[in-house]
Formats: structure tokens, C-alpha cells, sequence
């Protein structure tokens, strides 16, 4: 048991200094373009994907209807990954998010972040 211990601390400093070279890929095509809703039903399940339009509609927890000039979505967003400022109908945002494909229900957007468009 103690063998063990001394090796887990052994091992420990040398994870941390390694994980930073873990990171995501950051060059040419990394960042996802934006995309619309019926370009998403046709992307494979995990695709990331960025899409800009309006959130029309709270259809439960943490569930919401999206709309672009394409079509509407259901999308996933975590509440502590909402903005802080007020969103309605109106408000034109930008989901970062993956494409989330089942069998049975309609795919779907989990979304990892909102950005609120602000007008030019």
C-alpha cells in the first residue's frame, strides 16, 4: 500500500506538467463555422457546430426552442451557461454547441456557451 502511495505521488507532478500539452487542436478549422439548423440535421452526432438566431421559447428545464432563417431546433443550455443579461424572442445569440443525434427523438443542440449578438 505504501508502494503504491509513493508511486501515485511520484507520478502526480509529472500528469500536471504534461496535461497542458493535452489541449484542444487551436489552427485552421479548429473553430467551428457557423451554421444553420438545416445544415445541423444533416452533420454526424458530437459535430461541433455555431449557430445565430433567436431563442423563441422556454420549453422546460434548461430546454429551449431555437430559430434561425432555416428552420427551428430544440436546444440544451446548462443555466449557468446562460449570459447574464436578460435574453427574449428578440435577442439575436450565438450558440457553441455540439450536434446531440438519438434513435428515437429529433436531433438536438447541447450548447456550451450563449453569446448575445450585439447589433452593428
Amino acid at each position: 500500500m505504501k508502494r503504491m502511495l509513493a508511486l501515485t505521488l511520484a507520478i502526480a507532478p509529472v500528469a500536471l506538467v504534461i496535461a497542458p500539452a493535452q489541449a484542444q487542436y487551436t489552427g485552421p478549422g479548429a473553430t467551428p463555422a457557423t451554421t444553420t439548423v438545416a445544415d445541423v440535421r444533416q452533420q454526424r452526432d458530437d459535430q461541433p457546430v455555431v449557430l445565430r438566431g433567436t431563442l423563441v421559447a422556454k420549453l422546460g428545464h434548461e430546454r429551449y426552442r431555437f430559430k434561425d432563417a432555416t428552420g427551428e431546433i430544440e436546444v440544451e443550455i446548462d443555466d449557468k451557461d446562460l449570459p447574464p443579461q436578460a435574453i427574449d424572442a428578440n435577442t439575436v445569440v450565438e450558440l457553441h454547441g455540439e450536434v446531440d443525434t438519438h434513435r428515437i427523438k429529433p436531433t438536438d443542440i447541447d450548447v456550451d456557451r450563449v453569446v448575445v449578438v450585439t447589433p452593428r
